[in-house]
């Protein structure tokens, strides 16, 4: 015990904005470590809070799970040993996390005796701090004692911001759920995230701003560039300035663990992933905040497909790895549903229906009962988009030209005629397949997608990184060659073998192959 009491005072101030050893803290977690350091003054100092308290307290809080997760990593971070469950004789290091946000919640010996209680400099008595819990849960008394009513809910930082910033910031949201992302004459999600970055009148604003340019930079497919922007991020914000708004520091750890995907270093990925879930500041956040799950779900989906379609590895583990990507998929829909981001709803449903599609060509048998077809995904994906008026369906769509003539015949060069005969779904089953799903704008021949598709990037309509690029250019002329215009078919695989030196070796090699596979006079 004597050692114990040796162990630093923490200084905790009550006046706005709260504090903990002078850096930002939650009202949450405040207020239930200042019960429990009322709840250890009683008596022999063994009393406990309640979760039945905490909920009364903040009755309009959703998820008092997050609070509670949220409070735990607070008190880590400030060096403070608190205990959950009826058993007090247990260290708390040695607890087990099930069961923990039911309580009681309870200070370890030695730990009350170390907080210094503050009210702009000057100690506390415990009847002010009684006073202070009893109105925490008012905005209005909050106000009385210092503490505005936006820091209620964290927003105080938030609220500082003009129209003219907001203005930015969703017009560049808009652009980017549009597929606009890099445009010339200051156009475009990334001028706009930049324009908001300038008009932004603090750290954070200026933070979520640059968060937001590099997930532009990642769906353009420029890694380098989104590590660039993190760096900056890195530079002016740290999650201490304000914990209410940690899914700033886990949203960049997904945009990094992505990066290092994108550059083909999945373990790479897997590893920030796992840091960053393991971390004391977002812990929570990756349980349950609805967004961070749904970009943690989608991307270890695109690790756990890459070791599934390794075929260095052995069969067992790679189905054991489909399988695991499909339930992340489904999980990333279900999440991002939940949460109203239809972009992210199609973009998990797109994936699910290609990974299907794939994992089946691969000879994974999964035996899923009950499995929708593949393409029933992809027109859900299709459908997302359209009736939420979200763009950005560009790999979707050359997901389904793929998809529906089955990746075509692996015959080296064929004659036209032999190409020509090679079975293609046709619009209307596709149609009848994924019924009820009905898309606006049905196309009498799958060319005719691919070369609308084709006219939208040509003109700037549509901003593709270089793998959609050749990827397009590859279906464009498999369908030209398909119905029979070899010239056509010609011009745009001669176009794709120029594209080629933009892409990555192993990239390369693919479409080489795909080009020798086309007939043999175009």
């Amino acid at each position: 015990m004597r050692e114990q009491t040796r162990r630093p005072q923490i200084e905790i101030e009550l006046h706005a904005p709260l504090r903990v050893d002078g850096r930002p803290a939650r009202l949450q977690s405040l207020w239930l470590l200042l019960s429990l350091w009322m709840a250890a003054r009683t008596g022999d100092g063994s009393g406990w809070v309640r979760e039945s308290q905490l909920r009364e307290r903040f009755p309009g809080t959703r998820n008092l799970r997050m609070v509670v997760s949220r409070a735990y990593a607070d008190f880590a971070r400030w060096g403070l040993r608190v205990g959950w469950g009826k058993d007090r004789g247990r260290a708390p290091e040695l607890l087990t996390l099930s069961g923990r946000n039911r309580g009681p919640f309870w200070l370890a010996p030695g730990e009350a005796e170390r907080l210094r209680i503050l009210l702009q400099g000057r100690p506390m008595e415990p009847g002010e701090v009684t006073a202070w819990l009893g109105r925490s849960a008012s905005g209005e008394s909050l106000e009385m004692m210092g503490v505005p009513e936006m820091g209620l809910l964290g927003l105080s930082e938030s609220g500082r911001a003009s129209p003219a910033y907001w203005h930015a910031w969703a017009d560049a949201r808009r652009d980017m759920l549009d597929g606009r992302l890099i445009v010339d004459g200051g156009q475009g999600a990334l001028a706009g995230y930049r324009r908001a970055q300038s008009l932004a009148p603090n750290d954070w604003l200026r933070a979520l701003a640059l968060l937001q340019q590099a997930m532009v930079w990642r769906r353009a497919g420029n890694a380098d560039a989104a590590r660039a922007v993190l760096t900056e991020l890195d530079r002016h914000w740290h999650d201490e300035q304000a914990p209410e708004h940690a899914w700033l520091g886990a949203m960049a750890a997904i945009v990094r663990a992505w990066c290092a995907y994108a550059g083909r270093d999945a373990m790479a990925a897997r590893q920030i992933l796992r840091d960053a879930a393991e971390d004391p500041r977002w812990t929570g956040l990756f349980r349950y905040h609805p967004r961070v799950r749904s970009e943690y779900a989608n991307l270890q989906a695109l690790i756990h497909r890459a070791h599934a379609l390794d075929n260095q590895l052995g069969h067992d583990e790679r189905t054991a790895a489909a399988r695991a990507a499909l339930g992340y998929y489904r999980q990333a829909l279900a999440l991002a549903n939940e949460a109203e981001l239809f972009d992210a709803a199609a973009s998990a449903a797109s994936n699910l229906g290609w990974s299907l599609w794939l994992f089946s060509r691969c000879g994974l048998d999964l035996n899923v009962e009950g499995e929708h077809p593949a393409l029933a995904w992809i027109a859900l994906a299709a459908w997302l988009r359209e009736r939420h008026a979200v763009g950005g369906g560009f790999w979707n769509a050359i997901y389904l030209l793929r998809m529906v003539r089955n990746g075509g015949s692996e015959a080296v060069h064929p004659d036209s005629t032999q190409f020509r005969r090679w079975p293609v779904m046709s619009p209307a089953h596709f149609h009848a397949l994924t019924a009820p799903i009905q898309l606006r704008a049905p196309y009498p021949r799958w060319l005719d997608l691919a070369m609308a598709l084709q006219a939208d990037v040509d003109a700037g309509r549509v901003q593709v990184d270089a793998l959609q690029r050749a990827n397009l250019l590859l279906e464009l002329a498999w369908y030209q060659a398909y119905e029979g215009d070899l010239g056509a078919a010609g011009q745009a695989a001669s176009r794709l073998r120029r594209r080629l030196r933009e892409l990555p070796p192993a990239d390369r090699i693919f479409f080489r192959e795909a080009l020798r596979r086309l007939p043999q006079d175009t």
